[in-house]
């Protein structure tokens, strides 16, 4: 093979043989080869890089067009694609190509390779050398120098201990000069210290420890004599506790004020923000929404939400545990959702049910206006005429209100003629809810004409009707 090689070699012009030049390039510098050159030590296991650098030095383009290396141990880790053209000298990298060569002791030896560089033959040497063998715990394979050693993910408060094993494989003593651990978030070797000696065949434990202090990746070095190994671990932050959406009152009513928490399942380890949103879902035919649902604080719909270590319960703006809210005066349903950390996945949910119900009457007030009249001419309050007026404030959530119906009684309680007197509204009230802004809140005021003495007019009775029902009042008293 290598004659072949060389023979093929020499069938190039002497001038270009003459023009390549090759060079150890170690990053900054760069030393002349010669016949012999030595890549160093390494462990069994272990492996050294070198890179080769060659250079055109002539006027004119050079052929690299051969590239062969020949013995155990070593091997090409880079190459140039052949025949690879060198632009001729010009103190530019275009004139310049590199290859790296490892060299992988399979025991404590000498080694020796072939390296061909077109016709420029170079013999390389390196040497196995003895050391302590690393392996985790279980495990006969060695780590390599430069390998990395991942703990996988942690919770962070929480510690993964790994227990490696040095071993002496040679059948000489050896001695761990340097065995250290450097970098945040972990701690060791544990169990074993520096300088260390290893009796042929013995093997002795130790461990290292992965403590994240926060849901961050850490990174470390592990260093064994001249050889380093890189740490890795993920830090994951605790999870927070589960969040549930929590009523002051779990009856759902129109016309109330109730109010929301947010309970953790356990004291937070870790902080948050976030928003709890309130929307609403109407169950009455062509309405859409209801204004009068909101908070009674911040936006209407939207609160600003956060959790600290330590707290049991997420706390609203102000500092407060809890948050008031109108239920407004449509059936349906009001619907919370909580969202965390910028995640769009609600993190709770909680729906209050508004059922539809029979007219809600607020308040009823009833006043006598007195009707003056002539008394020989000159204007006099004789309580004779006038009319009885009836304020009302109620709510419908349903928006079916249709039928009023009012009983006026007399100071021994007795009904006063004409008795019932019904008052047909749905066009009235389905006009208002078409436009209101107020949900089904309304306000409204009869007036009653009276011919006599409206003063013997003492109390009223209401009744409404709507879908659901009638809502009767108790008896009100009239005042002046």
């Amino acid at each position: 093979m290598i004659s072949r090689v060389l023979l093929a070699a020499a069938l190039l012009p002497l001038s270009a043989l003459a023009q390549l030049q090759l060079f150890i390039f170690d990053g900054s510098s760069e030393t002349p080869v010669g016949a012999l050159a030595n890549v160093g030590t390494a462990s069994p296991g272990d492996s050294v890089v070198t890179r080769f650098r060659v250079r055109n030095t002539g006027t004119g383009p050079a052929t690299l067009q051969t590239l062969s290396l020949a013995g155990t141990g070593f091997s090409f880790s880079a190459v140039p694609s052949l025949p690879y053209i060198l632009a001729p000298y010009t103190g530019s990298a275009v004139s310049e190509v590199e290859f790296d060569v490892t060299f992988s002791p399979t025991g404590v030896a000498s080694y020796s390779a072939f390296l061909l560089v077109n016709a420029i033959n170079v013999i390389l040497q390196g040497t196995g050398t003895p050391s302590a063998i690393l392996t985790l715990a279980g495990s006969n394979i060695p780590f390599a120098s430069g390998a990395i050693i991942d703990f996988g993910s942690v919770a962070s408060g929480s510690t993964k201990l790994l227990t490696f094993n040095l071993s002496n494989t040679s059948t000489s003593p050896e001695t761990v000069t340097v065995l250290s651990v450097t970098g945040s978030g972990f701690k060791g070797p544990i169990g074993a210290t520096a300088p260390l000696s290893l009796a042929p065949g013995q093997t002795v434990s130790f461990q290292i420890e992965f403590l994240p202090t926060s849901g961050q990746a850490s990174q470390a070095t592990l260093a064994l004599d001249q050889r380093t190994f890189t740490l890795t671990g993920q830090g994951l932050s605790p999870p927070l506790p589960l969040a549930s959406i929590v009523f002051g009152s779990s009856v759902g009513l129109s016309i109330q004020q109730n109010n929301v928490s947010i309970p953790l399942a356990a004291a937070s380890q870790v902080s948050a923000t976030g928003t709890l949103t309130m929307t609403f879902q109407s169950s009455v035919p062509g309405v859409t929404n209801d204004p009068a649902i909101e908070f009674l604080s911040g936006p209407l719909r939207v609160a600003t939400v956060s959790i600290s270590p330590g707290d049991t319960t997420a706390m609203f703006d102000g500092g407060q545990s809890d948050l008031a809210f109108q239920t407004g005066a449509t059936a349906g349903a009001i619907s919370f959702a909580l969202t965390l950390n910028g995640s769009t996945t609600p993190a709770a949910e909680a729906s209050l049910t508004i059922a539809p119900a029979a007219v809600n009457v607020q308040t009823v007030t009833a006043i006598h206006l007195l009707g003056p009249v002539n008394v020989e001419g000159v204007v006099g309050g004789v309580d004779a005429g006038g009319e009885v007026d009836v304020s009302i404030a109620a709510a419908d959530n349903t928006y079916s209100a249709s039928q009023l119906a009012f009983t006026f009684f007399d100071k021994n309680g007795a009904p006063i003629s004409p008795g019932v007197i019904d008052v047909n509204t749905a066009s009235d009230f389905q006009s208002y809810f078409a436009t209101t802004q107020t949900g089904g809140a309304f306000a409204l005021l009869a007036k009653f004409p009276v011919t006599g003495d409206v003063t013997q007019i003492i109390s009223a009775v209401v009744a409404i009707t709507n879908t659901i029902g009638v809502t009767t009042t108790q008896q009100i008293l009239i005042g002046n």
